[in-house]
């Protein structure tokens, strides 16, 4: 849908300018009228590289969590949904974002649902998105709908943020030794290595294996550099590969700790989705079907899912069908079967999540708590062999000119 620039004059003759997305140039006037103005002239706005910048990038997740907590408050306080979209249009501060809203309201003026209308930008709104959209529109719950999307987008960016922050620290320490090592290996060793010599001081048989070790980097930098370039390449074809992601992905299951933390991230995010999806009025198996499609952030385990579908479809239970798979904690089928007994399914999965957010803070925090010492241990002996590379060829240079006085 084209962009319009206008030149008008609102009641009291003052000029304003702006864009204004329209079907046409009379639609552009009535627009207009409707917000006040009189419209003086109005031509198609440049699709230029200015234009363009506005539709390139990616809208930040939190934007959209501000956009859908005032979208259902709009709605719930009785607002249509025209005007709830005309109300966020003016409150939103992403430029982008706006464009878009803008040409959501008028695709809905113009007879289309919601859904259909936020469609159109698949690069804005994910499938998550728009499948609790149409499921609110359809089921006569979308404020409600909008609100459970709102507060499963704010928990999945707070996980991000725990994760995040949880690794920097570590991360920093390690760059920062790998460069003090780094210089010292590379350029103080090999120097000083060069004036002992001239000296006629034998070197130490560390100091000589450093050495070793730094001019073999020196020297083959590019091989190596090739050489993990190569693993790397061959890592991605392999990961891009059906059956060589899930092998990979049951593998990183089995990593002590870490293994633990990313079955505990994809149960709380199978949880959290699929109470969401329900409160939305979701049908079982098209809960499912958007579960296996990449959602849990583990191939393997959305593989077992596969089969749970595949038995629930068969006539089993939904604890049953879980409870015939692999990597699924007994909690988790217990949980299910207890919410299938009492009714209660929606809540059961709700608390699933919440105990699985806990569950990875405590265990990312502890995975830190590990990394920090065995960082600094590992690190610290290298830097340790490092030093005394270099202190024991001076030690001996010390130890000869005091013979020699």
């Amino acid at each position: 849908m084209p962009n319009y620039q206008y030149h008008a004059i609102d009641d009291t003759g003052k000029l304003s300018r702006g864009t204004i997305v329209a079907f046409n140039e009379p639609d552009v006037e009535e627009r207009l009228r409707q917000s006040g103005l009189t419209l003086i002239k109005s031509k198609p706005a440049r699709t230029g590289s200015s234009t363009k910048s506005l539709f390139q990038g990616k809208v930040k997740t939190r934007i959209l969590i501000e956009l859908y907590h005032r979208f259902a408050q709009s709605l719930r306080i009785g607002l249509p949904i025209l005007g709830a979209l005309d109300e966020n249009i003016k409150m939103i501060p992403c430029r982008r974002l706006k464009k878009v809203i803008e040409e959501v309201r008028v695709s809905v003026e113009n007879g289309n649902s919601l859904y259909q209308s936020m469609e159109q930008f698949p690069d804005v709104f994910s499938k998550l998105d728009l499948n609790i959209v149409m499921m609110g529109e359809q089921s006569g719950t979308l404020p409600e709908s909008l609100g459970h999307l709102a507060g499963f987008l704010e928990w999945r960016e707070d996980l991000k943020s725990t994760i995040k922050r949880a690794t920097i620290y570590p991360s920093f320490i390690m760059v920062a030794l790998l460069v003090v090592v780094g210089v010292w290996v590379g350029y103080v060793l090999p120097q000083m290595v060069k004036v002992i010599s001239e000296m006629g001081v034998k070197l130490p048989g560390m100091t000589k294996g450093v050495l070793g070790v730094s001019l073999f980097l020196q020297g083959n930098w590019l091989w190596l550099l090739g050489g993990v370039m190569i693993l790397v390449a061959l890592f991605y074809a392999f990961q891009r590969n059906t059956k060589g992601k899930v092998v990979f992905h049951k593998y990183l299951l089995k990593i002590p700790l870490m293994g633990q933390i990313i079955c505990k991230i994809a149960i709380a995010r199978l949880s959290h989705y699929f109470s969401v999806l329900m409160e939305s009025g979701m049908a079982i198996n098209t809960i499912f079907e958007m579960l296996k499609g990449g959602v849990l952030g583990n191939a393997y385990l959305e593989g077992q899912l596969a089969i749970a579908h595949q038995e629930i479809q068969h006539g089993q239970t939904i604890s049953d069908g879980f409870d015939k798979t692999k990597g699924f904690p007994p909690l988790l089928v217990g949980a299910i079967r207890n919410g299938e007994l009492t009714g209660t399914l929606s809540e059961s999965f709700s608390r699933l999540g919440d105990y699985y957010d806990n569950e990875v803070k405590r265990n990312v925090q502890a995975m830190v708590n590990a990394f920090e010492p065995i960082t600094m241990g590992l690190l610290g002996g290298i830097f340790g062999i490092v030093v005394l590379s270099i202190l024991l060829p001076l030690y001996d240079v010390i130890g000869g000119l005091g013979k020699a006085y």
